[in-house]
């Protein structure tokens, strides 16, 4: 991982968390814009996840492997089933589901962050 890249991602993360919040305390759905913002907070994580996964195929290997390996899995899926969610179903707490996704994204990143330590 990159740590900077990782801080992005959670600063981008906690921007849609409160988007997404805003936007059910506004009695809305979220708009496209708020939708595209998803998706690139989506993208940079994938970014992430994949510099992650060829670090560990080259040899890295955290404290807790099996561990790092389910949250990489889970940061890459959570926004893309919330972003489906949020299209199909379009009320306000659409709005919640994109924040809920993103408020999990950006737990699970800052935990990778201390996870993504070299076993001694």
């Amino acid at each position: 991982m990159i740590d900077a890249l990782a801080y992005v991602v959670v600063a981008l993360a906690g921007v849609a968390v409160i988007w997404g919040l805003v936007t059910a305390a506004a009695n809305k759905p979220p708009g496209k814009a708020q939708l595209l913002f998803a998706a690139g907070v989506e993208v940079v994580t994938v970014v992430q996840s994949i510099i992650a996964a060829v670090k560990l195929a080259a040899g890295f290997r955290p404290v807790e492997v099996a561990t790092t390996i389910g949250y990489l899995i889970g940061i890459v899926i959570l926004i893309p089933i919330a972003w489906v969610w949020a299209n199909v179903e379009r009320n306000r707490f659409s709005g919640v589901v994109l924040a809920v996704a993103a408020l999990g994204v950006l737990a699970m990143t800052l935990r990778l962050l201390v996870l993504w330590t070299p076993a001694a």
